[in-house]
């Protein structure tokens, strides 16, 4: 059974989540600490996989899949979506700058920029990955056993995490009416360059996110995450005006 294949019946195993015990009530200080120290090992990340994405626009609902290359160094990170071998679409960006290559329709749209991006704010993302700590703030633990704050953007985060590594088990943001979740079904161990396999860290290996902006799904299944970017086109992947010139796009928009 080849890769490919393979993750695609993991995405649909993955349908409902595994019962994973929530983190008992602690000094909250020390968890955000420990979520710090976890994620700072994320800096550089190369990962592999699929992905499954669904949105809604103008033209109706749209659904894709396809195999996944990722890339993540410090706030900045790139996805290439491929199938067959044949790339259909590549997204990335920086803090709160991101670009979306679309290679779907007849004719290939870089559009960069603007508001109904499902990642329009890279920050975001990561936080929603489990690859960044939650915002600053006074981490409160809920009735539920889940954590919440309020940041300094008034954006409302509540996230659950296991005991074991504290990798987060869902994480929800609320701002205004907008209303993003990413449900960590599964984890993945993330190699470490020369540490054994079992001290590796985990994160989350089979994701779920949601945004009510727009109906949009998506679904990422790593089959693997590296710390061991070496012989990685870092400098490549993440430059808009490398990628613009390899990848000749037909139409280039600024985002509404």
């Amino acid at each position: 059974m080849n890769r490919f294949i393979f993750i695609i019946i993991l995405l649909a195993s993955g349908c409902s989540p595994k019962v994973t015990p929530k983190i008992n009530a602690r000094n909250l200080a020390t968890l955000q600490a420990e979520q710090a120290t976890r994620t700072s090992q994320f800096s550089n990340l190369v990962g592999r996989g699929v992905i499954e994405f669904k949105w809604s626009d103008d033209a109706g609902a749209h659904k894709e899949q396809g195999e996944l290359d990722f890339w993540k160094q410090d706030d900045s990170i790139s996805l290439r979506i491929s199938k067959l071998g044949e790339l259909i679409a590549w997204f990335g960006g920086e803090g709160k700058n991101f670009w979306f290559f679309d290679m779907m329709d007849d004719e290939s749209t870089l559009t960069i920029g603007g508001k109904q991006s499902m990642f329009n704010d890279i920050d975001t993302a990561l936080v929603l990955l489990g690859l960044q700590p939650l915002p600053k703030g006074e981490l409160k633990q809920n009735t539920d056993g889940s954590m919440s704050l309020l940041d300094s953007k008034n954006r409302t985060w509540t996230a659950n995490f296991i005991d074991a590594g504290h990798r987060p088990i869902d994480i929800k943001v609320t701002h205004g009416d907008r209303v993003m979740q990413a449900i960590h079904r599964r984890g993945i161990r993330v190699e470490i360059e020369n540490v054994h396999e079992l001290h590796w860290p985990e994160t989350g290996g089979l994701i779920d996110f949601t945004d009510n902006q727009g109906n949009a799904e998506i679904k990422i299944a790593f089959s693997s995450l590296s710390t061991i970017v070496e012989d990685e086109p870092m400098s490549r992947v993440m430059n808009l005006e490398y990628l613009t010139g390899a990848l000749q796009p037909g139409t280039t928009k600024i985002g509404d």
